[in-house]
C-alpha cells in the first residue's frame, strides 16, 4: 500500500497545485472492490498495481480485510514496536510564573471509510459478488441511469454526504460519458486530536512560502507547538522528519520538508522516496525537545484517479473490450456487455489544527523560553505521511505547497 501511495503521489502532481492531498488506504479500499470480481489480465494488472504476487481470492481478501479491521480498531495489533513510543524526554517549562492553563484534549478518532458501487440500472450486479463486497469492505451498491446525469450524480452525492455524516458533500458533478455504466466511489474522512495541543494564543498569521523562501509568500495562520516529538534528520537525502503523534497512540502525521524547500525539492524527494525508505527513517526517530511551527490548514481533494491508474498499469478495466470484470454480473445474464469502469472517484477532507483549546493561555516568551534541541518551521513546502503506526497503512498522503488549500 505504501509503494501504491507513493506512485499515485508521483503521478498526480500538478504544475501549480496548492495541495495534493489523498488517501492510500481508501483506493486499496477501491482496488480490492476491484479484484473481487476482476478476471485475467484485468486481475493480472490489479494485483501490479499493488505490486504484491498474485493469490488466490480467498487468501487475498480475507488478509485485506483483518488489515481493514485493524485499522478500525480501538486496540489494533502492532506489526513492530516503534522506539521512539517508548522513550522519555523533557520540556522546560520556565513559564515566567504566568498560570498557564493546560487545555483538555478529547480522545476519540473519527474515521469514516466508505465504498460505493454505482451501475446502469440495467445491468444484473451478482448478488454473491455484493454480499461479499459489503461483508468485508463494507461496500454499498446502487442502480443509477446515467442517462440522466443530474439524477445520477444527485445519487452518488447523497451516498457520499450519508456515508462521511454530512462531512463530504459532493463526490462528482455528473460528468458521465455516455457509455457510462459503473461509478466506483471512495469516501474517507478522518478527524483527531494531537496527543499534545499547539498553544492557541500562540497562533498568528505568519508568512508561508508555496514556491521557496524569496519567492512570493501568503499569509497563514501558524501554530506552535513545544513538546518531546519524534525526530529523524537524514544526512544523505537533506531531509528532515518529525512526528505529530494524536491522541489514540496509534496514528501520527509525518512531516517530511527538506532543507530550504522549494517545489521542485519536493518533487525530487517524492522521486526518490521507497516504502522501505520511509519504513526505515520512522524506525530510526528519536524523542527529542522540539518547537514547531506549523500552519493550519483545511485540505480538501476530489479526484478521478484514471490517469493514475492507467500510469500503474491498471488500464484493462476502462475498455469495455478488454475489461474482465465479469464476475460482478449474475452468470444467468442474458446481457453479453462487459462491464467497465469509466471514472474512479476519490475525494479528502482533511482538517489540521489546534483542537480542543478553549480556555489555554501563555505568551510568546514561552517559545523563546524553551530549550529545544530541534527547531522545526515549517513555512515552506513540505509532505504529509499521516499513517495508522500499528498497521502501517498510509491513511492520507500527499504534497502541501499552500495550507490555504
Amino acid at each position: 500500500v505504501v509503494e501504491l501511495a507513493l506512485s499515485i503521489g508521483r503521478f498526480s502532481a500538478e504544475q501549480n497545485s496548492g495541495s495534493e492531498i489523498f488517501s492510500p488506504a481508501s483506493i486499496m479500499g477501491v482496488i480490492n472492490l476491484l479484484l473481487l470480481g476482476a478476471g485475467g489480465n484485468t486481475r493480472t494488472e490489479l494485483f501490479r498495481a499493488l505490486k504484491v504476487d498474485e493469490m488466490n481470492n480467498k487468501e487475498y481478501h480475507t488478509t485485506a480485510a483483518n488489515m481493514i479491521k485493524n485499522l478500525l480498531s480501538r486496540n489494533p495489533k502492532a506489526l513492530d514496536q516503534l522506539q521512539w513510543k517508548s522513550e522519555t524526554c523533557t520540556v522546560e517549562e520556565d513559564y515566567s510564573d504566568e498560570e498557564v492553563d493546560q487545555p483538555t484534549t478529547p480522545k476519540s478518532t473519527i474515521l469514516h471509510i466508505a465504498n460505493g458501487l454505482f451501475t446502469q440500472q440495467n445491468l444484473p450486479v451478482s448478488s454473491k459478488y455484493m454480499r461479499i463486497a459489503n461483508q468485508l469492505y463494507q461496500a454499498s451498491s446502487s442502480k443509477v441511469n446515467f442517462q440522466d446525469p443530474i439524477s445520477s450524480a444527485a445519487t452518488i452525492n447523497k451516498w457520499a454526504y450519508q456515508a462521511t455524516k454530512g462531512k463530504i458533500q459532493e463526490i462528482t458533478s455528473g460528468s458521465f460519458s455516455p457509455n457510462t455504466n459503473m461509478v466506483i466511489a471512495s469516501s474517507l474522512y478522518f478527524k483527531a486530536f494531537w496527543k499534545k495541543e499547539f498553544l492557541p494564543k500562540i497562533t498568528k498569521p505568519k508568512e508561508f512560502f508555496p514556491e521557496g523562501q524569496g519567492r512570493p509568500s501568503v499569509l497563514v495562520d501558524m501554530m506552535v507547538l513545544i513538546e518531546c516529538l519524534p525526530y529523524h534528520y537524514e544526512r544523505s537525502m537533506g531531509l528532515r522528519m518529525i512526528g505529530l503523534p494524536y491522541s489514540d497512540n496509534s496514528t501520527t502525521m509525518y512531516v517530511l520538508m527538506p532543507q530550504n524547500s522549494t517545489r521542485d525539492k519536493i518533487r525530487n524527494l517524492q522521486n526518490q522516496l521507497t516504502a522501505t525508505k520511509i519504513d526505515t527513517m520512522i524506525s530510526q526517530m528519536k524523542l527529542r525537545t522540539s518547537t514547531v511551527s506549523f500552519p493550519r490548514m483545511q485540505l480538501t481533494s476530489s479526484t478521478n484517479l484514471e490517469r493514475s491508474f492507467r500510469r500503474l498499469g491498471v488500464k484493462s478495466i476502462f475498455n469495455s473490450r478488454t475489461s474482465d470484470l465479469q464476475t460482478m454480473l449474475e452468470s444467468s445474464s442474458p446481457n453479453k456487455e462487459r462491464l467497465f469502469v469509466s471514472q474512479i472517484s476519490h475525494k479528502v477532507n482533511l482538517s489540521v489544527d489546534e483542537q480542543g483549546t478553549e480556555g489555554a493561555a501563555v505568551t510568546m516568551t514561552l517559545i523563546d523560553r524553551a530549550s529545544s534541541a530541534v527547531y522545526f518551521k515549517a513555512n515552506e513546502p513540505f509532505l504529509i505521511y499521516v499513517r495508522h503506526d500499528p498497521t502501517r497503512l498510509p491513511l492520507f498522503y500527499g504534497a502541501v505547497f499552500d495550507p490555504r488549500g
